[in-house]
């Protein structure tokens, strides 16, 4: 009897320290072209035009709740075909999904970008991502990838591969920029644009209601 209890004993224990499994998240957002916004700034060298769209379909309403190896799989419908440029340099491509109330913290996520015009695929993009204080995936396309394409639609599987404590995510949005040489140094207003609008620091989340759509 004692055995049988010292077993229970140590499957339980093993049982404890056993990672939870991960939960896997499916969310259908939407975007219209129209309501793009822009903006440019200089940026270590280098001049970006940065253009985001606010999407739809995650809100204060419909939240999601996430930890440490979660997956999000988003599909992202536009009411109509949209192009990217060209770029000179490279293209930068993200989704960010963040919430109020995200927990501080470094974040890193992993996964890929896919692209269709209809049913077609025009564009398939890897990435791993670190930031602060949200969850940004985020691609870099250099030459000779980083041609115009038009797409209707945009897949984003996403792995969370660091993330301190449970985060509550309402919100999500699309950006991309053009990058070219520059040469001006930045004041430090458009430095917190840059950041801002591909939220690579925590500053992002937390100064989103000073800037307007996702600039901030």
């Amino acid at each position: 009897m004692k055995h049988i209890l010292l077993t229970m004993a140590a499957l339980a224990a093993v049982t404890a320290s056993m990672p939870a499994e991960a939960t896997v998240f499916t969310l259908d957002l939407t975007g219209n072209p129209a309501n793009f916004t822009d903006g440019t700034t200089e940026f270590d060298g280098k001049h970006f035009h940065i253009f985001s769209l606010e999407l739809g379909g995650l809100n204060a309403d419909n939240p999601i709740t996430v930890s440490n190896g979660d997956q999000i799989n988003s599909t992202i419908t536009l009411a109509s075909a949209y192009t990217i440029p060209a770029s000179v340099l490279r293209t930068d491509l993200l989704q960010y999904l963040t919430g109020t109330g995200f927990p501080a913290g470094n974040t890193a996520v992993s996964g890929v970008f896919n692209f269709f015009n209809g049913a077609a695929l025009v564009g398939t993009y890897n990435y791993y991502s670190t930031t602060d204080g949200l969850l940004s995936a985020f691609a870099a396309v250099f030459p000779p990838g980083n041609g115009a394409f038009t797409f209707t639609s945009l897949t984003n599987a996403l792995t969370i591969d660091t993330l301190g404590s449970s985060a509550t995510i309402d919100r999500s949005a699309f950006s991309y920029a053009l990058v070219s040489p520059g040469g001006t140094v930045p004041e430090p207003a458009a430095w917190a644009l840059l950041i801002a609008g591909f939220g690579l620091v925590g500053t992002a989340a937390r100064r989103r209601r000073d800037l307007p759509q996702v600039n901030a």
